[in-house]
């Protein structure tokens, strides 16, 4: 669908089931990415919650769920998502994650760059932001490699399993992007 030469972007199948259940089966993963409660899910009900999306796929106008995988053999990599998309105001929200092994070697930046290249040139957004824990450094480093920019921090606005944590938000116009 969209690729680098290392790294691709698809929609999840249920083959890719067994997959999401790892990277999303992690509550201390699920405490750092996710604004909901951790609720355990077996890997049937999420191969039932991929089959249903096939067989009647959202309407792709709010969010844009992708899976990332490797261009040379298709090795999983993670998830990544375009979220809370405002056609109207031509913004939205972009997320990844990442399996342990995948992390620190460059996968991420490509993955946003690829978010990037699908926000603006494919749905025409005029912005798009990036929001995550003050203490990853490692996707505040991601962000600002991509090109976006620092733009406020929420304070305690997210609970990160030892209390509320800050919150950094990024944001990237189209205006400034360089594909």
């Amino acid at each position: 669908m969209f690729a680098t030469e290392r790294v691709r972007l698809r929609p999840p199948t249920p083959d890719d089931a067994p997959n999401m259940f790892r990277l999303y089966g992690d509550p201390e993963l699920h405490l750092v990415t996710d604004g909901e409660p951790f609720l355990p899910l077996h890997v049937g009900q999420i191969r039932a919650r991929l089959e249903k999306k096939v067989a009647d796929p959202p309407d792709g106008q709010a969010t844009v769920s992708l899976v990332a995988e490797t261009v040379a053999d298709g090795t999983f990599l993670g998830g990544s998502v375009l979220w809370g998309i405002s056609a109207f105001n031509q913004y939205a929200h972009l997320g990844i994650s990442l399996l342990p092994e995948a992390r620190g070697q460059g996968y991420g930046t490509e993955v946003i760059r690829l978010l990037c290249r699908y926000g603006f040139r494919n749905r025409n957004l005029r912005r798009l932001e990036l929001e995550t824990l003050a203490s990853n450094t490692a996707m505040r480093r991601t962000a600002e490699a991509c090109g976006f920019t620092h733009e406020g921090t929420l304070r305690e606005r997210e609970y990160d399993g030892d209390g509320f944590a800050d919150m950094v938000i990024y944001g990237l116009l189209r205006r400034d992007w360089t594909p």
